[in-house]
C-alpha cells in the first residue's frame, strides 16, 4: 500500500496538471511566508528567493507531473539546480528534495482529485466522502483515528481537514454512495468531530494561528476548494517583516528534566520530557527552528520493547549525549546521531569499545526536536554509519583490535533500528 499520496498517484491527470501550472512563483525566505489558501495559487520553495532559482524548480516538478517523473529522477533535477545556482539550503538533499516533489505533488493530486469529485453527476452519484488513512508504518495517531471517517461532501470538515494534512501526509479521501455507505453497515454518514485546536506562532510576524490539532501549521485548508474560488487568495509575501523576538514556533516545551525524573519517567512514562538543548552543531545541520529536545512516552515505550540492555543509568546520561556528544554524523530525513562512550553498569564491568548512540530528529516544520532511539553501539560499527552518513562535529573512534572479528550491529540490531526508527 502506498505511504504517500504522491506514490498513489501513477498516471497524472489534467485537473492536478492544470492546477500546478496556473501557479505563480513566490520568492520566499521561509515555508510561512505563503500561508495555507494562498499555496493554491502560488509555487514557492522555502528559502528560494529568486525567481531564476523559482523557474528552476517549478519546471522540474512540472515534468514529474507531465510525465511521472520518480524521486529518483527528481534528485537528479535537484542536485542540478543546486550547483546552478550556488543554493544553499536547510537539511539533507534527500529530505529537501523528498519534501518539495511530495509536497508539490500531494497537493496537486489533492486539488485535482476535489475538482473530480464536486463534479454535479460525480456528486449525485456519490454524496459522501470517506478519510483514508495512507497506511504509513508511523502513522499520525490523529490521522488514524479519522481513517474510516464517512461525511456528506459539503459538511464543513473537509474544509479544513481535506488532506494532505501535513509534510509527508498520505491521507486521502475516497468517494463513496449511498450502497456504499450501506456496506459500511452506516444508516446515515458519521458526525464531524469537534474542531479542536492549538496555538501556533508564526516566528517571522509574531501572529498566532489556531491550527487544528492532527494538522501541521499551514495544512488546514482544501488545496482544490481554495483552486476553485475564482484565485480569491493572493499570495502573500512577507520577506521584509522583522521577526518577534522570542515568539517561539511551538508550544514551548517543559522545564528541562533532573536526573531523578529522567529515572521517574523511565519507569512510568506519561506525556514528555525535555532533554535539554541540543548541540548546536546538530541544531544547524537539521535547520532547527528550537533547541529543546523532547521524549516522548510512546518513545520511552518502545526503548523499553526493544532495547532492554540499557539502563535507567544510561538513560539518565541522555542531557549530556544530546547537548555534549563526542561525535555527531549527519543522517537522512532530518535526524542527526550524537554519541558517547558508554559508561561501566552492573552488567557490563566496562562495555568495552561501545558507545551510547542517541537519534534526534527535527519535525518536517523544524519546530520541535524529539528523540527517536536510544542504542549501544561498537566503534566499528559507529565507523560504518560514518561512511554512511556525515560526520558533523567531533571525531570518529578507531575499533579495538579485539573488535574486529564483532558483527556490524549489536546483538539486537539496534544500530540499524535507530538509524531507522
Amino acid at each position: 500500500m502506498p505511504t504517500s499520496t504522491a506514490a498513489a498517484i501513477g498516471l497524472p491527470f489534467t485537473e492536478a496538471i492544470d492546477f500546478f501550472r496556473g501557479k505563480a512563483r513566490v520568492p520566499t525566505q521561509a515555508w510561512y511566508d505563503v500561508w495555507r489558501t494562498a499555496h493554491s495559487h502560488s509555487f514557492m520553495v522555502a528559502g528560494a528567493a529568486t525567481d531564476a532559482l523559482l523557474s528552476d524548480f517549478q519546471t522540474a516538478i512540472q515534468k514529474a507531473l507531465d510525465k511521472g517523473t520518480t524521486l529518483a529522477e527528481f534528485r537528479t533535477d535537484f542536485d542540478a539546480i543546486v550547483a546552478r545556482h550556488g543554493w544553499e539550503y536547510n537539511g539533507t538533499p534527500g529530505w529537501r528534495s523528498r519534501i518539495i516533489y511530495e509536497t508539490n505533488l500531494s497537493t496537486a493530486y489533492s486539488a485535482g482529485r476535489y475538482t473530480q469529485l464536486t463534479q454535479p453527476e460525480t456528486l449525485a452519484a456519490f454524496p459522501y466522502w470517506r478519510y483514508v488513512h495512507s497506511g504509513a508504518r508511523h502513522p499520525r495517531l490523529q490521522h488514524l483515528a479519522w481513517n474510516g471517517l464517512t461525511l456528506r461532501a459539503d459538511d464543513p470538515f473537509w474544509a479544513t481537514h481535506y488532506p494532505p494534512n501535513g509534510w509527508r501526509c498520505g491521507c486521502r479521501v475516497s468517494p463513496t454512495s449511498e450502497g456504499g455507505l450501506e456496506r459500511m453497515g452506516k444508516s446515515k454518514p458519521d458526525t464531524a468531530p469537534p474542531l479542536e485546536t492549538r496555538e501556533w506562532r508564526n516566528p517571522k510576524t509574531g501572529e498566532v494561528h489556531d491550527v487544528p490539532i492532527g494538522i501541521d501549521p499551514g495544512f488546514d485548508y482544501n488545496p482544490g476548494q481554495a483552486w476553485k474560488d475564482g484565485g480569491k487568495h493572493i499570495p502573500v509575501k512577507a520577506p521584509d517583516l522583522v521577526p518577534v523576538a522570542g515568539s517561539p514556533a511551538a508550544p514551548p516545551p517543559p522545564p528541562p528534566a533532573s536526573e531523578a525524573d529522567i529515572r521517574a519517567f523511565v519507569q512510568d512514562p506519561k506525556g514528555e520530557i525535555n532533554l535539554g538543548d541540543l548541540a548546536e552543531a546538530a541544531r544547524k545541520d537539521l535547520g532547527a527552528q528550537t533547541r529543546a529536545v523532547r521524549l516522548s512516552a510512546d518513545t520511552m515505550d518502545k526503548q523499553l520493547e526493544h532495547h532492554p540492555e540499557l539502563t535507567g543509568h544510561d538513560y539518565a546520561r541522555l542531557p549530556e549525549i544530546v547537548s555534549r556528544p563526542d561525535l555527531t554524523i549527519a543522517h537522512q530525513d532530518q535526524r542527526v546521531l550524537l554519541l558517547r562512550p558508554a559508561a561501566a553498569d552492573g552488567k557490563r564491568a566496562l562495555r568495552k569499545g561501545m558507545m551510547l548512540a542517541a537519534v534526534v530528529k527535527t519535525t518536517a516544520d523544524q519546530t520541535v526536536n524529539y528523540l527517536v532511539s536510544l542504542y549501544l553501539a561498537r566503534a566499528k560499527t559507529v565507523a560504518n554509519m560514518v561512511r554512511r552518513g556525515r560526520v558533523i562535529d567531533g571525531d570518529v573512534p578507531q575499533p579495538a583490535k579485539d573488535d574486529s572479528d564483532e558483527d556490524d550491529s549489536d546483538e539486537d540490531g539496534s544500530d540499524e533500528d535507530g538509524m531507522k526508527e
